[in-house]
């Protein structure tokens, strides 16, 4: 019989936090001079815990709000004032949760308004994105009313909120991060386009140096562009032909590069940004603020590993492999952590497709050159269906990059060895790939999107390790009833399959004792996973666990297996793990999950057997 060890207080503990005239631990001359009130925090102490690490619930905090409505997308504790950091975008707010002195239980202890930050700023603004807290201080990424105009970061003091400063940062800011010692700011400013594409900022990365101090004289703020990387820049041949530059015609490079996420060194000497939609890193040299190089994330191979490709095969869990079919990586979060004096990156390899999607009439869509997702209305027909093409309005696609395996099932050499799997439902037929190429060769590889798993990457973007069918296999073995569902819907099994799977999303990393780890949040499954990466070329499962229960409607009111009221049901649990951020206290070790579509904030206690 396995025992399992707590990680519980000890005496001899680590006191971090402090408060009054104490400033000898604050990096910066003007970090010291906030005075900030730190609270005392006992950490665990560093010792060699053996066994695998297992996931506990210690409590939920529920933001009340209407379902899938992003209210708990990110969260980031700050040990200075020992709190939770929640992005709220509902609500234009940051929720500020307490935590429970001898549970860690999370409760909501106040809210960071953003609307002091607008009026600083002078801009309107839409939703907050991102929030990161360290050293006590609190950075919140916020986009513009408009996406595509320029979004900014508002830094605030942890102990009293108050606002420090704003810094303007490119558009649609999606993810914002501290460094270690607070100095720097670092936002990945992904410059989506509108939905009709009659608007396509450029991507880019806005580092803020805080070292001189706060207000806008004395903060030096650096937009990192990709203008000299078009195919007329000063830097254009050094962008690797590998790197997917798949937009729409007439987009510059700028344009097409889409910052998702971003990691730095311990140091803050270098920044890894991951660019979601091209497949690729780009690495900055943050002091200096410019763009160091570009790597291109290559391809996984199906043939080495086994996925369930289709969801209208009546069966969850067919797993298979596929010669020639393979996965571009598409990391959405990625983090960093130094193990025996080298750096690696980890990434969450979501993947993701381009579709911009606009409401208009049948016509005004025909007229565009785009395609209507509609009722179809016969333009010359009678009166009513010609009201009906000038008048009503739904979706209208600008422009995709994705289609289905059937799709491409004409454009696919007769010799090639997927192609009767292609036209075929049990197999490829439904299965997302891309719509770059006009035709496919006996020997051209299928490609897909994402490659269902969690990569280690050195600090040169070269391949260590890739986790593989693991995370799939590990869930189907825990619940093969509920395998590859949506996180929207309960009775959705294997709703997902011919999608990205679970979808790895949220990656987490943390050294405890002598070990290092991995935390995977599976953002359509949900729950999270856990690997052993102390040797980063060959990751150990440790553990899974969902906190979320299949046989609750998702909302109080449901329609088959729809939401039906916008009321999210509590009994239904976690749906859409976002992000996760590890933290210690109270002399135990501990990981918080922001979930985005059922508005909660989950802290999970670590074990060890």
């Amino acid at each position: 019989m396995k025992k399992t060890l707590l990680v519980s207080a000890i005496s001899a503990a680590t006191l971090v936090g402090c408060g009054g005239d104490d400033n000898k631990d604050r990096p910066y001359k003007a970090l010291r001079d906030l005075d900030l009130a730190c609270v005392a925090v006992t950490r665990a102490e560093d010792e060699n815990y053996t066994g695998a690490l297992t996931l506990s619930v210690v409590d939920t905090y529920v933001s009340g709000n209407d379902f899938d409505t992003a209210s708990a997308e990110i969260v980031s504790y700050d040990a200075c004032s020992d709190r939770l950091y929640v992005v709220n975008a509902e609500d234009q707010t940051v929720d500020v949760l307490a935590l429970a002195t001898t549970t860690s239980a999370p409760m909501k202890e106040s809210t960071i308004d953003l609307a002091a930050a607008a009026s600083a700023a002078g801009i309107d603004i839409g939703a907050a994105n991102s929030v990161s807290a360290r050293q006590g201080l609190v950075a919140v990424a916020i986009e513009a009313a408009t996406k595509q105009d320029a979004g900014l970061i508002a830094l605030y003091r942890s102990d009293t909120l108050e606002l420090l400063g704003t810094y303007t940062a490119g558009a649609l800011p999606d993810m914002v991060t501290l460094s270690d010692d607070a100095r720097y700011i670092l936002s990945a400013n992904e410059g989506e386009p509108n939905g009709d594409y009659s608007r396509d900022p450029e991507g880019s990365v806005t580092i803020v140096d805080l070292k001189k101090g706060f207000g806008a004289d004395d903060a030096v703020v650096s937009q990192v562009t990709f203008t000299d990387f078009n195919t007329d820049g000063s830097r254009a041949a050094e962008m690797p032909a590998g790197v997917r530059l798949a937009g729409p015609e007439g987009t510059t490079v700028a344009q097409d590069l889409e910052p998702e996420y971003l990691t730095l060194d311990k140091d803050a000497d270098t920044a890894w940004v991951a660019l979601q939609e091209n497949n690729a890193f780009a690495i900055i040299d943050v002091k200096n603020a410019q763009v160091t190089s570009f790597v291109a994330l290559g391809t996984k191979s199906w043939a080495e590993a086994e996925l369930d490709a289709s969801n209208k095969d009546d069966l969850a869990g067919n797993f298979a492999s596929y010669s020639q079919l393979v996965g571009l990586y598409m990391p959405d979060t990625i983090a960093s952590i130094e193990i025996d004096g080298e750096t690696y990156i980890l990434s969450a390899n979501e993947g993701d497709g381009r579709e911009y999607i606009y409401e208009t009439t049948q016509q005004a869509c025909d007229n565009a050159g785009h395609t209507w997702d509609g009722d179809d209305f016969a333009p010359g027909g009678d009166d009513e269906d010609a009201d009906a093409y000038a008048n009503e309005e739904d979706d209208c696609i600008s422009f995709t990059d994705e289609a289905r395996g059937g799709d491409i099932y004409d454009l696919v050499d007769a010799a090639h060895p997927l192609k009767d799997a292609l036209d075929d439902n049990d197999q490829l037929k439904r299965l997302k790939v891309t719509n770059d190429f006009d035709s496919y060769a006996a020997d051209a590889p299928v490609i897909s999107y994402g490659a269902r798993s969690f990569s280690v990457w050195n600090a040169q973007g070269q391949l260590i390790s890739d986790s593989g069918d693991t995370i799939a296999k590990k869930v189907y073995e825990a619940d093969a009833d509920n395998f590859n569902s949506t996180n929207d819907e309960n009775g959705s099994a294997d709703d997902r399959s011919d999608d990205k799977g679970t979808e790895p999303e949220a990656i987490e990393v943390a050294q405890i004792g002598d070990r290092y780890f991995a935390f995977v949040g599976l953002e359509r499954q949900g729950g999270v996973m856990v690997f052993d990466i102390t040797d980063p070329a060959a990751p150990v499962y440790q553990s899974y666990l969902n906190n979320r229960d299949f046989t609750a409607g998702v909302c109080e009111t449901v329609d088959g297996t729809e939401c039906d009221d916008d009321t999210y049901n509590t009994a239904a649990g976690d749906l859409g793990p976002e992000s996760i951020d590890y933290f210690t206290r109270e002399g135990a070790h501990f990981i918080a999950v922001g979930n985005e579509v059922s508005g909660t904030t989950t802290v999970y206690r670590i074990n060890f057997e």
